[in-house]
């Protein structure tokens, strides 16, 4: 048992950069979905400013990021979802439920909250929620999946559409400054194909571990050098991922 927890999850994170993520390895299976959500995060810092709340951030993978355009960065999450989405996980949060969140109204000036809102059994109510601690004029940064395989379970609610979430932020009263297209069909089919190979290779995980795990890599590095390729046809319609940054109105 302790030979496989090491390779699951020592030496399975290292051969993947799984621990320097969003700079993650090709042999990683979301190498392409980190890409894209790196390059958010890059995009993103120059609207980045005073308290920033790094809300449902897991392990924080945007941390070195962030930090140096704010004042104070905050990181929250859920104990009780963080302990089943991040086994083994050492990061320092505040406890802290995305629908009840412990700060002031108006008293944030950044939110960041990527690939959070589909595990939220309310969405609405979370913006609603995010909306109240944000400053007017405040900044809200955030990444939803659209074309992706179920993830994190039971904690996996929701998907969202292009047109959705542009009819939610109206709704809400915020102004999208940037909407971008996380990848296209090549992120969106080969991420779907790398995670149904994992899990099925997972049903067993000595022969994950012991036997398939050299001929994974492998495959993940060329199926992710396959989906850079495909991502060149670039259709909005097929896109994985989507990432926005609005401003309370």
């Amino acid at each position: 048992m302790k030979i496989m927890n090491f390779i699951s999850y020592k030496v399975i994170p290292f051969l993947t950069g799984e621990y320097k993520k969003p700079d993650v390895f090709i042999t990683n299976m979301n190498y392409l979905n980190w890409k894209w959500l790196k390059k958010g995060i890059l995009s993103s810092q120059k609207y980045l400013k005073g308290k920033c709340a790094d809300i449902g951030a897991g392990v924080a993978p945007y941390e070195k990021y962030i930090v140096p355009y704010v004042e104070e960065y905050i990181v929250t999450d859920n104990e009780k979802t963080h302990k089943c989405m991040f086994k083994n996980s050492k990061t320092q949060f505040l406890n802290a439920d995305i629908k009840n969140l412990p700060f002031e109204n108006e008293s944030v000036d950044t939110v960041v909250l990527t690939q959070v809102l589909e595990h939220v059994d309310d969405p609405f109510k979370a913006l609603r929620e995010v909306k109240r601690v944000l400053k007017t004029e405040g900044i809200l940064i955030f990444s939803v999946p659209f074309i992706y395989h179920a993830h994190a379970v039971p904690y996996d609610y929701y998907r969202f559409s292009e047109y959705g979430l542009k009819k939610i932020c109206d709704d809400l009263g915020f102004e999208i400054k940037e909407f971008l297209y996380q990848g296209y069909f090549g992120t969106a089919v080969v991420s779907i194909v790398n995670g149904f190979i994992w899990e099925l290779a997972s049903k067993n995980k000595y022969l994950r571990n012991f036997v398939f795990l050299p001929f994974l890599l492998v495959f993940f590095t060329v199926n992710n050098l396959a989906g850079i390729l495909l991502d060149k046809i670039k259709n909005k319609n097929f896109t994985p991922n989507f990432w926005l940054v609005v401003q309370k109105r």
